[in-house]
């Protein structure tokens, strides 16, 4: 399975494939978003929470395409059909999308 996703940089559509599962850092990365999200939902998020979740989210997405594109270019860049594509990525490295191994081939 190929992790594609489509970013507006510079006006211009671009896509971005990753071909491999997600590896114990995407997992480590995941995890601290995730861990961030649920504080957020403890307390009621403040401006300042939703930025860094905003980072959070770039920060692994960045990583997750082996540095294809940046976490500026992810921000200003993704939409929303393109996050529910982000948004698979980031369950499968909680391991929350499934068997992986259908990645793997």
């Amino acid at each position: 399975m190929a992790y594609e996703i489509e970013l507006l940089i510079g006006n211009e559509k671009k896509k971005f494939v990753r071909n491999e599962p997600p590896m114990l850092g995407d997992m480590t990365k995941a995890l601290i978003v995730q861990n961030h999200q649920a504080k957020m939902e403890e307390s009621g998020p403040t401006e300042k929470d939703l930025e860094k979740n905003q980072d959070n989210l770039a920060s692994f997405a960045e990583k997750f395409w082996h540095y294809q594109f940046k976490a500026k270019e992810f921000i200003e860049g993704c939409d929303l059909e393109n996050m529910d594509n982000f948004n698979k990525a980031l369950a499968d490295a909680l391991g929350a999308g499934g068997d992986n191994k259908e990645a793997k081939k």
